[in-house]
């Protein structure tokens, strides 16, 4: 019996011993493929975090970076530089981030997330050798690859593509540390260690009673923990978790689940998942859920909208996979799906700011009304950054200045700037105050712009300038606009000379003992209203502009010439004494001279009265000299009014002659004939003296009428009747503006006036029209009949007369009518005789 029992304890030590053995091969199989999943579950990891990385790289930016240090001040190497620097950051375990590409036939680093030893970025362009097959293979190939584990870095190389993703334009590459690689492998191995242990036990279990009690007390122990461990993990877990099926939440829900979507346990399992989900996605959402159904191995991650309690939408990224045999009490009702849900409402806020931020920016820089930059705080002005309105402003496209490729903003400057922009930004930059200054650029085309520069400093931490930031303006229109409304403020627009405001503050400014002796000279056209009433205000004008010219012929660059008045005009003469002064007097008065002798066609010439006074001391006073120079003038105007005035009224009664076709002779003729009247009336001897002018003047408002009606053959239309009308204002108007003849004005007023009222201008009546008007009117009337007109032919004395008598009381004041027709039949007048012989036309009788 005992040999029995030794031979059955050998063979159950012998079939233990076997057993033992087969359950350690199982085990260590089991173990190499657990390690082996494990290590590809880490390899997929670190390659789709790569991939996701990679997506974020803009294909723009990489090709714009050259692989070398001037990359450090590039926008382009910035963002890079910074995205793969967060990346670096945000994901547990990775180490160094970075980028190469080929540049110059060989692989280059172009950006990276670590800093060197100084705690500065590490200048791009280093070269790279330890992995350059792998790194050429991505480029070749373009996959991704991960390198072996050996070593001390694990790491991932994923192909950056163009936009057209056709070609590999760099390689991003993760690394991590070796010993974080094989952690989190090294602990599942240990469970599957573990877990072959267990079996072993198990097998053990099957010998003995006591091993395998022991065995099942420490397994329940060790399951109690798990389940510990995994109701710890399930309340503090960072992500929303819950059992699903048939669209809706059955089981397992956690607390941030119920967080994220802002409802209890209860609420989640007794509605459908279509009433939390955004509206605009259930159409979406059933689809896939009912692929769901049909692939019960089926997991994807999926970004989703939902309805918060509140109405607002938030976002989650869901990731749903199936749990096989969970429900095996009931598969009739569906498989079910684990959740795992992840609130990225916060992160898709940002994306969404980041991209309308980067619309704006771009609206908002493609809008500015000038220039955007950012330059280096150097002479040159080093650009690193210039928006796309560069060429409008300058001829110039923006890469042609962006780090002085083709050349410098400071060679846009013009040169007498300069050194002025320079040291304006050094004192904006001490006092940290905002930059405003205007100044000139030179174009491509040659020409030059008028720029407004608003700016700023850009400071690192220490106070340090790093850049400079700001707009510019094109404002050379406004400053053409300044320029006009400064000349227009300063100067008389008919002469185009200084204007009174002007003299003022010239006065004022040359009121100094640097300026003396000062002299000032005013002068005045003569005969200015009479030439106004004469000819009209645009000769009138003419005269003024005339002069004007004439006067600053005659002065220096340094003399003021300004028009203070209608007709005056002063005149500032710095460092000028008073013989200087009187000299200059001459000169212009030798120009009115010989301008009038070139001009002797003309009707009138130009004459001017002038004074002038010399201010030699500082304590005298300059508005005391001003003062003497207009009397000065005055007093010449006085002694020279009345040859002046008679001078220019024979030239304006000439040129009435000579436009109008009537004749000297008759107006003596009328003179004769109303002096008549006057005496058969026993007018006194002044009012005789006064119808012989009235007589020679009644007409000389025609000077004013236009030489085409005057000259117009025929009866003139009611339009050209109506110019016609106006000559006896015309002629009031210019005897009014001479003292010698007011006191015929009234008389030449109204020399077209009837007795019946219907005469023009004034349509007075009867004995409302002056006496010598009422006279002069009968023997104009008489005379014009009785010469010859272009019309027709002189009517003899006696049909005259009888059309006299005949429009007594009507045209013709009666009593006068009556005189003049028994003068006529009872005195012979000698020169009536010879009357009717000149051809004239006279256009006052249509």
């Amino acid at each position: 019996m005992w040999k029995s029992f030794n031979n059955s304890k050998s063979i159950d030590v012998y079939l233990f011993v076997v057993t033992l053995i087969a359950c350690i091969g199982v085990g260590f199989v089991y173990i190499q493929d657990t390690q082996e999943k494990y290590e590809e579950q880490a390899r997929a990891h670190i390659i789709g975090l790569a991939e996701s990385a990679e997506v974020f790289i803009p294909p723009d930016l990489v090709n714009q970076l050259e692989g070398n240090e001037k990359d450090l001040s590039s926008p382009a190497y910035t963002y890079v530089k910074d995205g793969l620097t967060r990346f670096s950051d945000r994901n547990q375990g990775v180490y160094f981030a970075y980028l190469y590409g080929e540049r110059g036939g060989r692989l280059t680093l172009l950006a990276d997330s670590g800093l060197s030893d100084t705690g500065k970025p590490p200048p791009p362009g280093r070269g790279y050798v330890e992995d350059s097959p792998l790194i050429d293979r991505v480029f070749t190939t373009a996959e991704t690859v991960i390198s072996t584990d050996e070593g001390h870095w694990v790491s991932a190389f994923v192909p950056v593509m163009d936009s057209q993703k056709e070609n590999v334009i760099a390689v991003f590459g993760v690394d991590y540390p070796s010993a974080y690689y094989h952690q989190e492998i090294h602990k599942d191995v240990l469970h599957a260690a573990f877990a072959a242990a267990c079996v072993f036990l198990l097998s053990a279990a099957l010998w003995s009673m006591l091993i395998k009690n022991r065995t099942l007390r420490s397994l329940s122990t060790k399951l109690q923990a798990s389940e510990s461990i995994f109701r710890t993990v399930f309340e503090q877990a960072p992500v929303g978790i819950a059992i699903a099926r048939n669209n809706r939440f059955v089981s397992h829900i956690n607390p941030e689940l119920e967080r994220i979507l802002g409802k209890s346990r209860e609420e989640l399992t007794s509605i459908p998942l279509t009433e939390i989900l955004h509206p605009d996605d259930i159409q979406e959402d059933q689809e896939q859920f009912a692929e769901f159904k049909e692939d019960g191995t089926w997991a994807k991650s999926l970004i989703k909208r939902f309805i918060k309690p509140d109405g607002s939408v938030g976002w989650v990224n869901i990731i749903c996979a199936s749990l096989h045999g969970h429900n095996h009490n009931n598969p009739s009702s569906g498989p079910n799906y684990i959740c795992i849900i992840e609130d990225i409402s916060e992160r898709i806020s940002t994306e969404k700011a980041l991209r309308e931020s980067e619309r704006s920016k771009s609206v908002l820089l493609a809008n500015l009304p000038g220039l955007a930059y950012r330059c280096l705080y150097d002479r040159d002005w080093t650009m690193e950054f210039v928006s796309e309105d560069c060429y409008d402003l300058t001829g110039y496209p923006p890469e042609s200045l962006l780090y002085n490729k083709q050349l410098s903003f400071n060679e846009l400057i013009a040169p007498e700037y300069r050194d002025v922009l320079w040291r304006e930004w050094e004192r904006i930059l001490v006092l940290r105050r905002p930059f405003r200054h205007e100044y000139e650029i030179i174009t491509a085309t040659g020409h030059r712009k008028w720029v407004l520069e608003l700016g700023q400093g850009v400071y690192d931490e220490k106070g340090n300038v790093e850049a400079l930031e700001g707009i510019i303006i094109d404002i050379t229109e406004q400053k053409k606009g300044q320029a006009t409304i400064k000349y227009m403020g300063d100067h008389d627009l008919m002469t185009g000379l200084y204007n009174r405001r002007y003299f003022e503050e010239a006065k004022n400014r040359l009121d100094t003992e640097e300026y003396l002796p000062l002299s000032i000279i005013i002068a005045d056209i003569n005969g200015m209203r009479l030439i106004n009433n004469a000819f009209g205000h645009k000769e009138g004008n003419r005269v003024i502009i005339e002069t004007g010219n004439l006067i600053q012929s005659c002065c220096g660059e340094s003399d003021v010439v300004a028009r203070t008045g209608g007709s005056e005009f002063s005149i500032l003469l710095p460092n000028t004494n008073n013989e200087q002064a009187v000299t200059l007097l001459r000169k212009i008065n030798n120009a009115c001279e010989v301008f009038n002798k070139k001009n002797i066609s003309r009707t009138y010439d130009i004459s001017l009265s002038m004074g002038c006074s010399t201010k030699e001391k500082s304590t005298e006073n300059l508005d005391e000299k001003l003062k003497a120079a207009e009397d000065y003038m005055l007093n010449s105007k006085l002694l020279n009014r009345k040859s002046s005035h008679y001078t220019l009224l024979n030239s304006i009664m000439a040129t009435m002659y000579e436009r109008s076709q009537e004749t000297k002779e008759h107006a003596e003729r009328i003179a004769v004939l109303s002096k008549m009247i006057g005496k058969k009336l026993n007018l006194p001897e002044n009012n005789l003296d006064e119808l012989e002018l009235f007589s020679m003047l009644h007409d000389i408002g025609k000077v004013g009428i236009d030489d085409r009606i005057l000259s117009k053959p025929g009866k003139l239309n009611d339009e050209e009747w109506a110019v016609m009308k106006t000559h006896p204002e015309i002629g009031y108007r210019i005897a009014m503006s001479s003292p010698e003849f007011k006191s015929v004005a009234p008389y030449i007023l109204s020399h077209h006036e009837r007795w019946d009222g219907k005469g023009y201008p004034q349509g007075l009546k009867g004995k409302d029209i002056p006496l010598l008007s009422r006279i002069l009117a009968v023997a104009d009337a008489f005379d014009a009949m009785t010469e010859d007109r272009v019309y027709r032919k002189a009517l003899s004395k006696k049909v005259a007369i009888e059309k006299i008598r005949t429009n007594a009381g009507t045209q013709f004041d009666p009593e006068i009518a009556l005189i003049f027709v028994e003068l006529m039949e009872e005195n012979e007048i000698p020169y009536l005789q010879s009357n009717g012989s000149n051809g004239s036309v006279s256009k006052d009788h249509r």
